[in-house]
């Protein structure tokens, strides 16, 4: 398998792409060579385009599809195996899809490995779509959580609630009910809140305070290509019940 990049046109190894100017991301879930929610994410593609860059990407969803589908092929990705197709737009209007190393599972999943939240306070994100700014604060976060002994960073907001991303809604569940701090058309919510109604669950938009998520009885967040359940928050340990039924329900 080698990993391939179409870049403007032309067709290039990942390991030599390069990128140099601000950018907008969306990462597509595919499957057997087909890309999921296309429309949905070239839709928060061009929103976000324009409202940072001043100008909306043309990309049409029959291209999108079509350019992917014979970059997986090329790449010569399993055909059972989930993987990412990373769709980028950069300030100068150059558009690029990238395949990623695919993932050991077909579909959503829940992953086995449970991780420990830490919590940090940072600043809301301010588009739906990601950028090459967002990636850079996200993994700078996960840092700061990881060298202080945590897995991964709970956001909080000046006032102690917790912050919820487009690409990586936060879910809690307590006494069977599902609570979110926001709403948002982005694939990973959307998929999220199809998923949850299929499983007849009751999901509550709602500020999360510390104090709140501490009492609950899980806390899950969702990305493109799964579901991570958190095994604790501090002190307090959590379940996974609610969201591996929900992830039995989801759909690429």
């Amino acid at each position: 398998m080698k990993l391939l990049v179409w870049d403007d046109g032309r067709v290039i190894e990942a390991s030599t792409f390069r990128l140099t100017h601000p950018y907008i991301l969306q990462r597509i879930h595919t499957l057997n060579y087909t890309p999921y929610n296309l429309s949905r994410h070239i839709m928060l593609l061009r929103d976000t385009s324009i409202a940072l860059f001043g100008f909306a990407s043309l990309c049409r969803t029959q291209d999108a599809e079509r350019i992917i589908t014979k970059l997986l092929e090329a790449s010569r990705v399993t055909r059972t195996l989930s993987c990412p197709v990373a769709m980028r737009l950069d300030s100068e209007g150059h558009l690029s899809f990238e395949v990623e190393p695919p993932i050991l599972y077909e579909g959503y999943a829940l992953r086995a490995k449970r991780l420990t939240l830490a919590t940090l306070t940072m600043p809301s994100p301010e588009y739906e779509a990601p950028t090459s700014v967002s990636i850079a604060v996200d993994a700078m976060a996960d840092s700061r959580v990881k060298s202080a002994g945590g897995d991964s960073a709970l956001w909080l907001n000046d006032a102690d609630e917790a912050i919820s991303r487009p690409w990586l809604p936060l879910f809690a569940v307590y006494r069977g009910r599902v609570y979110t701090p926001a709403e948002y058309n982005s694939v990973e919510f959307v998929t999220t809140r199809d998923a949850i109604r299929r499983a007849d669950i009751e999901l509550i938009i709602h500020p999360l305070p510390l104090k709140s998520l501490m009492r609950m009885d899980e806390i899950f967040m969702v990305d493109i290509m799964g579901i991570t359940s958190f095994a604790s928050i501090k002190e307090h340990r959590l379940l996974s019940v609610v969201a591996s039924r929900i992830a039995d329900k989801m759909e690429p």
